[in-house]
């Protein structure tokens, strides 16, 4: 059983780190994506859901009172009429899991995706992923001046484009 906590602005990790030294076992899931920062592509881990932590209280012999005493801890989520902590299945844990590994999976860029390239000189230039040539390389389609060209690229410096 899991259980979900509002932590303070920013203090995800903090809060992660008291609990976990007083026997609380937490999942905080993290998700590594490429962001476009001051004209350069970075990549960086991020939460899943800012804000919040997932705490396991399987084990009752802790005590859920002190969770809203830990430092970073802002509340636990409960229900308003009974006062009780909302209750998270692990089945939801498992498919969060899940998620954020699919999403940080850098290989999961399909034929036909939409790409954007993220280092070099073509940076920021669009294409269509054509195919994996290698375990590092990877062939576009891409149009430029006024004309369709395949291009060589390195995948680490390609990122699906997602569109909404």
């Amino acid at each position: 059983m899991w259980i979900l906590a509002k932590t303070k602005c920013r203090q995800e990790y903090r809060a992660e780190k008291n609990l976990n030294n007083q026997g609380f076992k937490c999942f905080l899931p993290i998700i590594s994506i490429k962001k476009f920062i001051k004209n350069y592509w970075v990549d960086k881990n991020e939460i899943m859901f800012s804000g919040y932590l997932f705490i396991n209280i399987s084990n009752l012999s802790h005590k859920i009172h002190k969770i809203n005493n830990t430092y970073g801890i802002s509340k636990l989520l409960v229900d308003r009429e009974t006062g009780a902590p909302y209750i998270i299945s692990d089945n939801l844990i498992q498919e969060v899991s899940v998620g954020a590994n699919e999403i940080s999976n850098k290989s999961e860029v399909k034929n036909g995706d939409a790409v954007i390239i993220t280092k070099g000189k073509s940076s920021n230039l669009s294409g269509i992923f054509l195919e994996k040539c290698s375990e590092y390389r990877a062939k576009l389609l891409v149009s430029f001046l006024n004309s369709e060209q395949e291009l060589m690229v390195d995948i680490a410096d390609i990122q699906k484009v997602y569109s909404s």
